[in-house]
């Protein structure tokens, strides 16, 4: 099994900046599939290595400043704004868990009246995402609570007041993805033309 220095050294000066680049935008499962695909590497590092590989390579990034410091936080008063521009009527907000290489996150989200990929009276149009660390948090007993769970109903519920519509969370208190959304507790037209 070939070192990480030994496999970023073997990739051309093209693919670095390539994956690099976009190490610095946060794209690292994208980078990832990059040095896999095209970095004619043998023996070939496995996925876990790629990844563990790539993180290391960010963080030397992000020591020598070439990684752009995170856009602060939105305000509340920032969100209520965003969401009082929405086009489509806005029939709820809802904050709901995902999650990727570097942990669990709470998506902030306006739902709207209009055809959506997941239903056929409701779309999506997301706020914000809320993040306050790594899975690192689940091993050193940082989390539960989630701070980012906390912050995200704060903001959903103020939100939600302002526009006069319901706010739903499915699961406060610890992260899952499996659970109803908002627009699984109402009607569809097939409902509605039936009454």
């Amino acid at each position: 099994m070939s070192s990480p220095e030994a496999w970023w050294v073997a990739l051309n000066r093209q693919l670095q900046d390539r994956i690099d680049e976009l190490l610095c935008t946060n794209r690292l499962i994208q980078a990832v599939v990059l040095l896999r695909q095209e970095g004619q590497l043998h023996p070939s590092p496995g996925l876990y290595e790629a990844q563990d590989m790539l993180m290391r390579r960010r963080r030397e990034l992000d020591s020598q400043g070439l990684v752009p410091p995170k856009a602060p936080p939105l305000t509340t008063a920032q969100l209520i704004e965003l969401a009082t521009a929405a086009t489509p009527p806005v029939a709820a907000v809802e904050a709901l868990w995902d999650g990727d290489t570097q942990g669990w996150f709470v998506r902030l989200m306006l739902i709207v009246h209009r055809k959506g990929q997941h239903h056929e009276l409701y779309d999506e149009v997301s706020l914000t995402q809320v993040s306050r660390g790594t899975d690192i948090r689940l091993f050193t007993g940082e989390v539960p609570p989630w701070p980012e769970a906390v912050q995200a109903t704060e903001q959903g519920r103020a939100v939600a007041q302002h526009l006069g519509v319901p706010f739903h969370f499915s699961s406060p208190t610890a992260p899952d993805v499996d659970l109803p959304r908002w627009w699984d507790s109402q009607p569809t037209q097939e409902d509605r033309a039936l009454r």
